[in-house]
């Protein structure tokens, strides 16, 4: 079965403190549910800005990824920002 990561980022305190990531969270665990696909981890970044890589979840996501055959994000600027 498809190992699915989860990465969810959100970039200010406030969004930490209302829904944004229990949003994603739910819409990206319908998704894999829909496709199958067993939940190998959930990364959350809350409060970090989408233009440094150095953030603690998805530094260890990367260090993950020999363990997981997709990286799922809600959007794509979650991941990263230029």
């Amino acid at each position: 079965m498809t190992k699915a990561a989860l990465y969810i980022r959100v970039s200010t305190r406030e969004q930490v403190e209302n829904y944004s990531i229990e949003v994603q969270k739910e819409r990206m665990e319908a998704f894999c549910k829909a496709k199958g696909w067993d939940i190998f981890n959930i990364y959350v970044d809350g409060g970090y800005s989408g233009s440094t890589l150095e953030r603690p979840d998805l530094q260890r996501m990367i260090k993950d990824l020999k363990d997981i055959d997709v990286v799922l994000v809600y959007k794509l600027d979650r991941l990263s920002r230029s």
